[in-house]
């Protein structure tokens, strides 16, 4: 099957293509890079960033849909759904740092620069860029799960936060710990791999009891 039409049955037009996924029969990874290139240089496919491509719509006048939040969701936060009828995401990064803090309203202040703990980096922190845009990319401090983002990103706000930051939003931080669940459980199975001024800011911040179970 020709290159841009077995791409197109299984990504659509709307999804960033990794190159380094993509699997055509035995073909060598050299020869999958060689038909990408020569399909981009017939104006066939969209070049979004480093290794990765999107498909061309010519129908009409519609402009690219692939977004910078779009390839940092499917390289570095989630795969594919599981199987038909469950619920649930292949989780295997978050958003941190400053990125969290304005998603639950700590920080009003909207990130130029999104931030981004996963599993998908070898690296303490980088920098990822593509279509004129820049992330921070951290290494997870263990896997992420389904089961266990949340409490991680949970875990990983309090690195960003000065103890009176915590204490002047504690019925926020209070507050999301109820809406997502986060028992006692999962605090006391994650929080030996933070530091003791997280767990300090935890306690005397006054959060210790909100957490449910």
């Amino acid at each position: 099957m020709e290159l841009v039409s077995y791409l197109t049955s299984i990504y659509g037009y709307d999804a960033p293509i990794f190159i380094k996924d993509v699997r055509i029969g035995r073909k060598s990874k050299s020869a999958i890079r060689e038909e990408f290139y020569r399909a981009y240089k017939r104006g066939e496919l969209n070049k979004d960033g480093p290794g990765v491509y999107s498909i061309v719509n010519k129908s009409g006048d519609l402009k690219p849909t692939v977004t910078f939040e779009k390839i940092l969701y499917d390289k570095f936060l989630y795969k594919v759904p599981f199987p038909e009828g469950m619920d649930m995401l292949y989780v295997k990064g978050y958003y941190s740092g400053l990125t969290f803090l304005n998603m639950i309203g700590i920080s009003q202040q909207v990130p130029a620069i999104l931030e981004v703990t996963t599993n998908s980096t070898s690296s303490k922190k980088r920098y990822y860029s593509s279509l004129n845009r820049v992330a921070i990319i951290r290494k997870a401090r263990t896997e992420i799960t389904f089961q266990n983002y949340k409490i991680l990103q949970f875990l990983d706000m309090f690195h960003f936060l000065s103890m009176d930051e915590v204490k002047e939003n504690r019925e926020l931080i209070c507050n999301y710990i109820k809406e997502n669940k986060i028992s006692k459980y999962q605090f006391a199975q994650y929080i030996s791999l933070y530091s003791t001024q997280t767990i300090k800011k935890i306690v005397e911040g006054g959060i210790i009891n909100a957490f449910v179970g």
